[in-house]
């Protein structure tokens, strides 16, 4: 079992990938060269670099990375049990600091590269061939909280229990997309997406396209990221483009050449944004461009395409074909673009991948495409692919006629399997859990309600009103357990209406608005079965209420909760009747003293403690994902985790809290102990006190109910706290930097 890890080297991938480690729960061993006047100098600073780039999925979890130096601390690493190399890319460098760790490492620790050149072969010594069962690629993509793809490989005597043992511990504790990969050069996603890079890059001086055109036709217009060709190169850098296509030639033989402008401006040192520009850069108020034809800098241009507008209304891979038909040079540069790609995938997929999923996979997670390029054949057709290689002069692989003669690379749940010629079931290949849990949550998406097995339904939650009506459609089919999934960017507390009605002076509109916001939330308490909510994105608001009414709580990391604006008048309804419930609950077995900090008060301070909670691990031990809560760094698996919690707690009797006039009575003194209200503004001082006269006054959960509405209705009465409460809601609303 893996507790501790070990990174060699704390630049910005090591020091990342230190960061998901520690975020995950591990204990982390960091250690880079000496340093002059502080030893574990350079491995703080890239730990601190690491920090400031937001690579900890959980900010606390630094205080789980030590930081050390490879002349002193190499001792440290014999209590890991996985060691990460991730120093710079030289294959001597690499070897010697092998050769050091085998003096110190124990015999069974798990030992990777995180290289995306070398082959293991290259670069593991003679002497070390003991390694050979426990020596793997591990390659992270950068910045890793945001690219969860990881391809990894094995010598073939390491793929043992052992190894698989280790993929599994990268999917589930980790949250990475594994992908097995053959033992070549750039692995697969580099092999294809830089080579793809590379030809988008040449045919801009081919066809004499400006870069503002060639990023136009390059992104979403062909399912690719935003930032496009150039734009991606500037954010990356030219001196990544340069050597990594520099060392993918001279490993591969093939051809990876970038033009001469490009080399122009990295021996410049225009490397991109790092130095203050590449291809653009802004000089005062002025945005410029590199222009390849004239070797010089120029005003930027907007990229104006005729059909383009239109193309990008459609959705993909529709707005594929379209591009193929845009007007001359736009129309032949996506031609050529596509052709090239797809020829080199068609010839070199055996070399480097194990199947041709995992092709599609690598440049989906790991370039961000939205279809990989076997997926886009399907969709185009063999006669119009062959159309295209031929355009632009590359020959038909052999690939190509066995898809023809299949019926495609992908029909109905298989895939072409390049050995056999035929097509095999896709749950053969290594990457299938992967794939199936995305695919998974897609079609939860599409239809809103989905049976995962054993009688667990997984509903998507639109809106807060929505719940009752979405309980009603899954309780008609008998289910053993509900996953709740709320679309956070929808499921929210109408604040907006709930002010206009209280500036109108509708207070029975408000009212009705206000019992039927609380009717939602009750519908829970009224289903007899497991109820599991499931939260990844915004769940400030109305998702953490949905939590705390839930029977237990499933959170990736990273996950906003809290109540943002309470303290200003924007009361979440229902948050604070499911805290002081729940908080009694707790508190039924304890001394006096104690189940008056856990009544009450207890719920009014955590209202007004969660102003924003970004770890969701923070905000369970706050008290805001209820009683029973897992949390996640396996993003793809969420759902899935869900699913298992639901159906483990199938197998007992829904415990939630019911409120009794008993379990109210000690309200007054237990308010007594709340927050300071000299600690308070005046807008805050007046909620506290008017909702703890709320708690004071009720008896039964229908009564606790009641009151709370008539406070917000109170609250809401006041002009001032209307306009306070109006202020802080747009504040919130405003995009976030």
């Amino acid at each position: 079992m893996i507790r501790r890890i070990g990174v060699v080297g704390a630049g910005s991938m090591g020091a990342a990938v230190a960061a998901l480690a520690a975020s995950a729960g591990l204990d982390v061993v960091l250690l880079d060269v000496k340093g002059q006047d502080d030893p574990a100098g350079p491995a703080r600073r890239g730990l601190q670099r690491a920090a400031q780039q937001r690579a900890f999925l959980n900010p606390s979890a630094i205080d789980r990375v030590r930081v050390g130096n490879v002349e002193d601390d190499l001792a440290w690493l014999t209590e890991c049990e996985w060691v990460l190399e991730a120093i710079i890319e030289n294959r001597d460098a690499k070897r010697d600091l092998f050769r050091r760790l085998d003096a110190v490492l124990s015999p069974e620790t798990i030992v990777t590269t995180n290289t995306s050149t070398f082959t293991l072969a290259q670069l593991l010594p003679a002497e070390l061939g003991a390694w050979r069962e426990r020596f793997f690629v591990t390659h992270f993509f950068n910045p890793p909280r945001a690219l969860l793809l990881c391809e990894v490989t094995a010598f073939p005597e390491g793929e043992t229990a052992r190894f698989a043992t280790f993929v599994r511990f990268l999917e589930q504790r980790l949250g990475r997309r594994v992908l097995l990969v053959r033992d070549t050069p750039g692995f697969v996603a580099n092999r294809f997406g830089i080579y793809a890079l590379v030809q988008a890059v040449r045919l801009t001086g081919e066809l004499g396209l400006a870069p503002e055109d060639v990023d136009a036709l390059t992104g979403p217009l062909l399912g690719r990221p935003r930032s496009a060709t150039f734009r991606t190169i500037d954010l990356t850098g030219l001196d990544i483009l340069v050597l990594g296509t520099r060392s993918l030639q001279e490993s591969t033989g093939d051809d990876y050449a970038v033009p001469d402008w490009i080399l122009d401006l990295y021996q410049a040192g225009r490397l991109g944004d790092k130095t203050g520009g590449g291809i653009f850069r802004r000089e005062g108020e002025q945005q410029l461009t590199y222009d390849p034809l004239q070797r010089a800098d120029r005003p930027f241009r907007a990229a104006v395409i005729p059909g383009l507008e239109e193309l990008l209304r459609q959705p993909f891979p529709q707005r594929l074909l379209g591009a193929l038909e845009l007007p001359s040079p736009y129309g032949d540069y996506v031609r050529q673009l596509l052709g090239r790609t797809f020829g080199y995938v068609l010839q070199r997929t055996t070399d480097a991948a194990r199947d041709i999923a995992s092709v599609d996979r690598a440049l989906e997670w790991g370039f961000g495409w939205a279809a990989g390029p076997y997926a886009q054949m399907d969709f185009l057709g063999p006669q119009r692919v062959r159309a295209l290689l031929a355009e632009a002069g590359v020959p038909a692989a052999e690939l190509l006629t066995l898809a023809e003669r299949c019926g495609g690379f992908f029909l109905d749940g298989q895939v072409l399997d390049p050995a056999s010629g035929e097509l095999v079931p896709e749950e053969r290949l290594p990457s299938t859990r992967r794939t199936r849990q995305i695919r998974t949550r897609e079609a939860l998406e599409r239809e809103g309600m989905r049976d995962l097995g054993d009688g667990v339904l997984a509903l998507r939650i639109r809106s807060l009103e929505a719940l009752p009506r979405s309980l009603e459609e899954a309780l008609a089919r008998w289910p053993s357990a509900l996953v709740l999934v709320p679309a956070l960017d929808s499921f929210g507390y109408p604040y907006s209406e709930l002010l206009q009605l209280a500036e109108s002076g509708d207070q029975a509109g408000l009212e009705e608005r206000l019992r039927a916001l609380q009717a939602a939330l009750q519908a829970l308490t009224h289903v007899p079965i497991p109820v599991v909510a499931a939260l990844d994105g915004e769940a400030r608001g109305a998702g953490t209420t949905l939590a705390l009414w839930s029977d237990a709580t499933v959170s990736y990391l990273t996950t906003p909760l809290g109540y943002p604006g309470a303290a200003a008048g924007l009361v979440p309804l229902g948050a604070l009747v499911a805290l002081r419930v729940r908080s009694e609950a707790r508190a039924s077995t304890l001394a006096a003293p104690l189940r008056a900090e856990l009544g009450a008060a207890s719920a009014l301070t955590t209202l007004l403690a969660a102003e924003r909670v970004d770890s969701a691990h923070l905000a369970g031990t706050l008290g805001l994902l209820g009683d029973r809560w897992l949390v996640t760094v396996d993003r793809d698996g969420l759902l899935e985790t869900a699913v298992d919690l639901a159906r483990a707690l199938a197998h007992g009797v829904p415990a939630r809290p019911l409120a009794s006039r008993e379990t109210f009575a000690e309200a007054s003194q237990m308010t007594a102990a709340g927050p300071s209200l000299a600690e308070l503004d005046p807008t805050a001082r007046s909620v506290v006190e008017t909702l703890a006269r709320a708690l004071r006054s009720a008896g039964t959960l229908e009564e606790l109910l009641r009151a709370e509405r008539a406070a917000v209705v109170e609250l809401l009465s006041r002009p001032e706290l209307r306009e306070k409460a109006a202020a802080t809601l747009q504040a919130l609303s405003a995009p976030r930097r």
